[in-house]
């Protein structure tokens, strides 16, 4: 093609053609322009393509961490409901309680379980230290994701930590503090009773905090799924 191009200056030139020539030259640089411009604008739709594929790529995979952190609230929701009813029935009647128990370490036990929240950050994380947040082309469904992360890191170094430290300072305690004169020791039965009675509390403050959580988690799967219908067009 190039000595297509060629052979015609070279015959415009030799048979001193020289406005055509002119003509032919600029007609041809201006050619050569238009193809570069094609290529370029080829490459920026082909660009925006891949970026796209990857943001769906990526979102896609935020939807499947947040369905994992939706199922978790739910599970540790459940559990701790059935927890919080054992609990209420040893308030109604601690001193009964007391006398049936055995085994302390045994018996006991379940006075020490807590249940503890861990986020799925696999993708966000990636995306933050692979620098790649920025194909999520919208800020606001960002700011909304970076939020919902957030609040589950507060959730963890709040509540739930409060309730692992209660567990391990208090009712360790008062497991290790249990004998045979527990039954009559009526400051052991009221630090008992207190101490249930407070461990209620935090549970039901981790149940609606979680409960919470978990519509944020409902909500912005929704808005991610709308995202990707969005960008699919």
């Amino acid at each position: 093609m190039i000595k297509f191009f060629r052979k015609i200056r070279q015959n415009l030139l030799s048979e001193g053609k020289f406005k055509k020539y002119t003509k032919y030259a600029i007609g041809e640089i201006l050619l050569v322009v238009i193809g570069i411009l094609i290529a370029v604008q080829i490459n920026n739709w082909n660009g925006r393509y891949q970026d796209e594929k990857k943001e769906i790529l990526n979102l896609t995979r935020l939807t499947t961490n947040l369905g994992y952190d939706k199922r978790l609230y739910e599970s540790i929701i459940k559990e701790d409901s059935i927890l919080i009813t054992k609990l209420n029935e040893v308030e109604k009647d601690v001193s009964g309680f007391i006398n049936t128990v055995k085994n302390p370490i045994e018996d006991l036990n379940f006075l020490i379980i807590g249940y503890k929240f861990t986020s799925n950050r696999t993708t966000i994380d990636n995306l933050v230290s692979s620098g790649q947040i920025g194909l999520l082309r919208s800020n606001y469904l960002v700011e909304d994701i970076f939020l919902y992360y957030r609040t589950a890191e507060y959730m963890a170094k709040g509540i739930d930590e409060s309730i692992h430290k209660y567990n391990k300072d208090d009712f360790s305690n008062l497991i290790f503090e249990f004998n045979t004169n527990a039954p009559l020791n009526p400051n052991y039965i009221n630090k008992f009773e207190n101490s249930v009675r407070y461990k209620v509390y935090l549970i039901e403050k981790q149940i609606a905090w979680y409960r919470e959580q978990k519509d944020f988690a409902e909500k912005l799967i929704t808005k991610i799924n709308n995202e990707i219908r969005y960008i699919k067009g």
